[in-house]
């Protein structure tokens, strides 16, 4: 459907085609669907990348508005004084329901298909944000509105999480092998653009009302109602609002098409096991391209019977040519039939039979044979604790990113005084540090993803992380002390170069790349899980954390040096791992990137992993985590008290008693069926006697 001439506009509101593909054999089917996606132009492409980035640019946004607005809503409703674990919970229940999402909508994505789960995702983000933006204290303060917070950013981490393993398994599974990983850079991109679009509405919010908020105030952290009257928490009320809500905007526009693009013509062909059906809705989906002058568009039944006859003759041919440009072929009635941008398509995947073959199908076997047999837990294990270790410093400091970039900026000089100073404050720190080096790092890898490859990048950015680490841990006090704070904030702007311009990126790409199409949801977001688990990990660590000697919490210029030397040994173990664990070869036989298929064969370890040494303590330490937990789950039982043990162990013997009591009630049925058989077997043979007289033999004599 084409609106308004708009050709670029794609309403797909029957993805089904009843086109005629029935004639053509599935080899050939996976053929046309495969070189149709290669050939994609650039209208087709982009508007994946569109639709898939709106919704990442609105889970950066919701994420790290909260930033912005949280020292609006303490000074609303605490004036100034939020106790400290409100703070911290806001940030990790968003984290938590993200771990969720991710978990549960890939896996559903592999149950149930890609389309059905992807404008889900977005309505709850809806949701949750409108949720969000509606929460107050109510009627004379008759409800908490940080519990109402804390459930509504839970229920918006879902949908956060959720787009995770979506939009990367989406945009992969349509992109072109070319063009790919600059798609997936492009998507991910969306996460700084994000993250700077809620500074800037932030900073324009904030500037707009600046009547209502009073910029004499004396100290961030000593505010009272003298110093914000009711006009001025009236005002940040609005604000913080405003800020949040306009999260919802993009998430409205794209979910239309979220919920109008067609199924994933891989999953269609590899995982519903219809071919048919892919080749009909992509040629559909994609037909509105427009045709080169003076070309006439053949029908689909022409086109594949076309294909398969040049198969079938550059198979026969001497020379083992493949097939030519179809844009310079004709067909019968002479009609030329227009292909993709004056190039073939179809000669990429057709030099390689093995990927005209449908994949087995998903099961529990084929399941464990992959990755247990064939090794392919290795690379999870890989893209999983990559993406831990660095989410520990990336949302580590950037949840924190406030106060962190406030020690950062002023050192020892006390930041400037006033409520609409300190706000203006926060977020051009925010725009210059973060969302500055952020984009920086994202345009370097979209530039250098082919050229250097995936695996050189992570490598390349986990390095200089732990160079630069070191560096500001080691020399932070000093130059804190003594006035370096611009040496600080360019080393800290390197880092969110090195962010995004190394593992940040990579480490969303390469899980919607390396598995096969049947279990690429759930790989890429058991992936995603383990880099929000490593956010909560570092979270719950830095809101608590004491080294001793007055070094603790509360003292960010104290704790944050000894916290990035930590961070560093997870980026020397995220740099290892890569090196040891994500595979290398990222280019195919023709010296191009590979493509999905190639990608989806794995490792195939000739020796089967399961008895490698990485296999062997791998289920060690699995059976020592179970038996750990096992252990605490004991431990908390023991503490929740004993007499709900007490009462459970009752209740097992007293089932264990009847059990035992039905048992012998059984046996003794049992016996006294068999007593009555043999007191019936003693009667007649009392019987018989009687009937046949004495015995010749009375007392061992003859009876004459």
């Amino acid at each position: 459907m084409v609106l308004w001439g708009f050709r670029w506009l794609k309403l797909f509101l029957n993805p089904y085609a009843n086109d005629d593909f029935e004639h053509i054999s599935e080899s050939d089917r996976r053929s046309y669907i495969l070189g149709r996606l290669e050939g994609a132009e650039f209208s087709e492409w982009s508007w994946v990348v569109i639709v898939a980035g709106v919704g990442f640019f609105t889970d950066a946004y919701s994420i790290f508005a909260i930033n912005m607005v949280m020292p609006m809503i303490d000074i609303i409703y605490y004036d100034g004084k939020m106790p400290h674990n409100y703070g911290i919970a806001v940030g990790v229940v968003t984290l938590g329901g993200s771990i969720l999402g991710q978990i549960g909508f890939g896996l559903a994505a592999d149950i149930w298909g890609r389309r059905k789960m992807y404008g889900l995702e977005l309505i709850i983000t809806i949701g949750a944000t409108l949720g969000v933006v509606m929460s107050s204290t109510g009627a004379y303060g008759s409800m908490s509105i940080i519990v109402l917070l804390l459930v509504w950013r839970f229920v918006l981490g879902i949908g956060i999480g959720a787009d995770y393993p979506l939009s990367a398994v989406i945009c992969s599974e349509f992109a072109p092998t070319h063009l790919r990983g600059k798609m997936l850079t492009l998507v991910f991109a969306c996460q700084p653009l994000g993250q700077l679009a809620a500074t800037l509405v932030s900073l324009i919010a904030i500037v707009r009302q600046r009547n209502g908020i009073p910029s004499d105030s004396t100290a961030h952290t000593e505010f009272s109602d003298q110093q914000c009257n009711e006009e001025c928490k009236r005002t940040l009320d609005s604000v913080w609002r405003w800020i949040i809500g306009v999260g919802i905007i993009p998430a409205v526009i794209a979910l239309w098409f979220r919920l109008t693009i067609i199924e994933s013509p891989r999953y269609t062909a590899d995982v519903g096991q219809d071919s048919k059906k892919a080749a009909s809705e992509l040629h559909r989906y994609l037909l509105m391209q427009a045709e080169p002058a003076g070309a006439t568009s053949t029908s689909v039944n022409m086109m594949p019977e076309h294909i398969v006859t040049q198969r079938r003759t550059s198979s026969a041919s001497e020379n083992g040519q493949f097939i030519h440009n179809l844009s310079s072929t004709q067909h019968g009635n002479g009609a030329a039939i227009s292909t993709f941008g004056g190039h073939d398509p179809f000669s990429q995947h057709l030099e390689q039979p093995s990927q005209n073959v449908a994949p087995p199908p998903p099961s529990w076997k084929d399941f464990k044979q992959y990755f247990w047999h064939d090794g392919n837990l290795r690379t999870l294990m890989a893209t999983s604790l990559c993406w831990f270790y660095l989410d520990l410093p990336f949302y580590g400091l950037g949840m924190n990113s406030p106060n962190i970039l406030s020690a950062i900026w002023y050192g020892k000089t006390a930041p400037p005084s006033g409520i609409y100073t300190l706000l203006i404050h926060d977020v051009w720190q925010s725009l210059v540090v973060v969302s500055l080096g952020a984009l920086i790092g994202c345009a370097i890898t979209f530039v250098a993803i082919d050229r250097l490859g995936r695996r050189n990048i992570q490598m390349i950015g986990f390095f200089w992380l732990f160079i630069l680490f070191v560096v500001i841990g080691g020399s932070f006090s000093h130059l804190h002390d003594h006035g370096g704070s611009a040496a600080t904030i360019v080393l800290y702007i390197l880092c969110q170069i090195f962010f995004n311009f190394g593992p940040n990126t990579t480490t969303y790409i390469m899980p919607a790349e390396l598995f096969p199409t049947r279990y690429r949801g759930l790989c890429h977001g058991i992936s995603a899980a383990f880099g929000k688990l490593g956010s909560v990990v570092a979270q719950l660590f830095l809101a608590y954390i004491n080294y001793g000697n007055g070094v603790n919490y509360k003292r960010i210029d104290k704790w944050l040096p000894y916290s990035l030397l930590i961070f560093s040994i997870f980026m020397l173990l995220g740099l290892i791992t890569t090196i040891r664990w994500i595979p290398g070869q990222e280019h195919g036989p023709d010296g191009g990137v590979k493509t999905l298929e190639q990608w989806e064969v794995g490792r195939q370890t000739p020796n089967g992993f399961s008895n490698t040494w990485s296999a062997r303590t791998f289920e060690v330490l699995w059976k020592m985590l179970a038996r750990m937990s096992m252990g605490v789950y004991l431990f908390v039982d023991g503490l929740a008290g004993g007499d709900a043990r007490e009462r459970r162990d009752m209740e097992r013997l007293e089932r264990d008693n009847e059990e035992e009591r039905e048992r012998m009630r059984e046996l003794d049925e049992v016996g006294r069926g068999r007593g009555i058989e043999e007191s019936g077997d003693d009667c007649m043979m009392g019987e018989v006697h009687e009937e046949r007289g004495p015995s010749p033999f009375v007392n061992g004599n003859a009876h004459r």
